[in-house]
């Protein structure tokens, strides 16, 4: 089972304060990375599930060959440790 994100590393991947939870969801759900939804309403989610998120991002990229640009607003130096 993987460990869920702290509240501070879903903040650097959103690039979005640790206490914004509205505003991180909206940083997700426009990145489409999946999470759910906490009982303090703020998003719970783990790296394979990022990782897969953008994973299936990349492999369903437009066939012409190039490659798929990262959304903006994903802070890549936090997915890759």
């Amino acid at each position: 089972m993987s460990k869920l994100l702290t509240k501070n590393e879903i903040g650097r991947l959103t690039g979005v304060g640790a206490e914004n939870a509205e505003e991180q969801k909206r940083v997700l759900d426009k990145n489409r990375i999946p999470y759910v939804i906490k009982k303090d309403r703020s998003p719970a989610l783990t790296w394979e599930m990022v990782n897969q998120a953008k994973l299936m991002q990349i492999n369903n990229s437009s066939s012409n060959g190039q490659t798929p640009q990262i959304p903006a607003g994903i802070n890549m130096s936090a997915i890759n440790g």
